[in-house]
């Protein structure tokens, strides 16, 4: 409830989605296979980053890709040659021109509309990008519109499939998607912490109906891999 003023809402619960983002801009930057891809690229052959937005008005959605775009960014301009050489395009929200020739690009793409049609369209327009080395969806929508365009993340495999060197992560869970997440078809995912949105909540609400004064808390987000998906830690914090 940003902006309240009614003086009802004395603080909230909720994940700092400019945070969640960056979270899974540093996991992906951090992977060797990525990096090397990334650094391959040339002005006459940039290395590309799509980025699949469910749209560009809703709060969380903005504030996550606005969080993994500036995130990658600072990452990108780290490995060399790439210092002012990354370019990010798509939609004018997320315009920012490189100040040299571009050698890496983050492409953001928003569907016309909100319909899973539309993602899964918005999503294989972006797979047909050259250039592309990886891609992030940024909520479950847009992962099931991934995954529907790579006919059930069958063009993901590994071994052999269309796009086995593509490296995607996504945003919350989802059975789909951790699915994808599991056999490797996906790099990884960020899920927000819906244990923690609870906890937290009471928390908050005890301590102002004693009166004491209390703030917004962020609940966190978490990385969560083939190799730690089934974790305890993990695993409570992914529904289906």
């Amino acid at each position: 409830m940003p902006g309240d003023a009614s003086g009802a809402v004395v603080a909230t619960a909720t994940t700092d989605n400019v945070a969640a983002g960056g979270n899974v801009a540093t996991n992906l930057a951090a992977n060797e296979a990525f990096k090397t891809a990334v650094g391959a690229g040339t002005t006459s052959a940039p290395a590309v980053i799509g980025v699949l937005a469910q749209d560009s008005t809703s709060g969380s959605i903005v504030q996550r890709v606005n969080g993994f775009v500036d995130t990658l960014v600072a990452e990108l301009e780290k490995i060399s040659g790439l210092a002012g050489a990354v370019d990010v395009s798509g939609q004018q929200q997320w315009t920012k021109p490189s100040t040299s020739p571009a050698k890496a690009k983050i492409v953001v793409t928003v569907p016309p509309t909100t319909s899973q049609a539309d993602i899964q369209s918005a999503a294989a327009s972006i797979l047909g990008t050259g250039g592309l080395v990886a891609m992030f969806a940024a909520n479950q929508d847009g992962v099931n519109g991934v995954i529907s365009a790579t006919n059930d993340a069958t063009d993901l495999d590994r071994a052999g499939g269309k796009y086995k060197d593509l490296l995607v992560v996504g945003f919350d869970a989802g059975k789909s998607q951790k699915d994808a997440v599991r056999s490797g078809a996906f790099l990884g995912s960020v899920t927000q912490d819906p244990y923690q949105m609870g906890y937290q909540a009471v928390e908050l609400a005890v301590k102002a109906a004693k009166g004491e004064t209390v703030a917004d808390v962020d609940t966190g987000s978490h990385w969560y891999d083939a190799s730690n998906l089934d974790n305890e830690d993990i695993s409570i914090l992914l529904y289906d």
